[in-house]
């Protein structure tokens, strides 16, 4: 934890600490742990290690790096289903626009594609493949720059949270969801061409027939996509759906291990998060001061100059270092502004802060 002195504040309280990303995991994996039985301190220690390893190798710029979250969690050593083309997939598409993929991940590839993707997106089942959609053939680029890397990063840390203890997976229950755009200049059809972008919304199945058991996640996705207009798009902000529980737990490892990697101190997420809400740097620091003393009772106080002195000093830099590391094919520019570094924080998933977070950030800061 971090320290900072307030000549300010009250002699009782003129220390504070903020907790970091290992404190705030370490105490939410905690209260997580006791809903469903497991051992608190093996999944914090499971935690560190995957977080660890994708800040070892990159992670984020290329597809490649998914691989190599799934390999860890031993996803490729699972046997192969040869008969999995039993399975009447065209069953499970529901609406107009959808159409459905296999992917299977030893190969790195579609093994299959609807071929109703041509009547929707005007694409051939040739056309719509790994490199095209995720920046490997610059002949085809299919994907959208501002948003490929986002999609490799949380697709290898759904790995490695899939990876944790408890976690069980039903067909047809489970599934991992997330949007982003794709370019459509090489569209065949003239009124998706003429768009240049659309957004495709995918639904990973984790298994799909009961009756089927040896079709398995992840060796194998059952994936369905629709397809939407790309104008009301924000980020990429993919999410696990299950029960209750297990979705809270999935969605918040998910987080977790996401801000870790991008290693934004919570002390500075804090005053972003305040930031969505308002203008001025007093009204950001009296809220900041609220929160603290509801839960602890002190009256340290954050200043007006402090807040603003962290934005034009320190939060701007780092933020504009971590799209650069973290990013290397979409293009942000330097900071220059607290509006661009939460637009930017937005888009690496970092804000808004989920409330269970919040709640855990606050909760452990304590003083000297």
């Amino acid at each position: 934890m971090k320290e900072l002195k307030n000549s300010t504040a009250p002699k009782s309280s003129n220390k504070i600490s903020i907790p970091n990303w290992d404190d705030v995991s370490y105490e939410t994996i905690k209260d997580l742990c006791a809903s469903i039985n497991q051992d608190h301190i093996e999944y914090s220690k499971r935690f560190l290690e995957k977080a660890g390893y994708i800040k070892e190798i990159g992670f984020g710029n290329h597809i490649a790096q998914t691989m190599q979250l799934a390999i860890e969690a031993e996803a490729l050593n699972q046997p192969v289903e040869s008969e999995y083309k039993k399975i009447a997939f065209e069953k499970h598409i529901e609406e107009i626009n959808e159409f459905y993929s296999v992917f299977e991940l030893n190969k790195g590839e579609f093994i299959e594609v609807d071929n109703n993707i041509e009547t929707i997106l005007g694409l051939s089942i040739s056309e719509f493949t790994i490199p095209n959609l995720f920046g490997l053939n610059p002949a085809f680029p299919l994907y959208h720059a501002n948003d490929v890397s986002h999609v490799i990063r949380w697709a290898g840390i759904a790995y490695a949270v899939l990876d944790f203890p408890g976690i069980e997976i039903h067909p047809n229950r489970e599934y991992y969801k997330v949007s982003f755009r794709i370019n459509t200049e090489k569209s065949k059809l003239a009124h998706i061409k003429e768009k240049k972008y659309v957004t495709l919304e995918k639904k990973c199945f984790l298994k799909i027939n009961s009756e089927n058991l040896n079709f398995k996640f992840p060796r194998y996705h059952f994936d369905k996509w629709n397809v939407f207009s790309a104008e009301n798009f924000e980020f990429v902000k993919p999410t696990f759906i299950s029960n209750n529980i297990q979705s809270t737990i999935l969605n918040t490892l998910s987080y977790l291990l996401n801000a870790a990697i991008l290693d934004i101190s919570p002390k500075y997420l804090l005053m972003l998060n305040e930031r969505r809400t308002y203008d001025r740097n007093k009204e950001i620091a009296n809220s900041i001061n609220q929160k603290i003393k509801s839960r602890t009772n002190s009256n340290f106080e954050f200043t007006e100059n402090q807040i603003a002195d962290y934005f034009s000093k320190t939060i701007r830099g780092k933020i504009t270092n971590m799209a650069i590391k973290w990013d290397k094919i979409g293009s942000y520019g330097e900071v220059v502004s607290e509006q661009q570094a939460i637009t930017i924080a937005q888009q690496f998933g970092l804000l808004p802060i989920p409330d269970k977070i919040l709640d855990t950030i606050y909760n452990c800061i304590s003083f000297e």
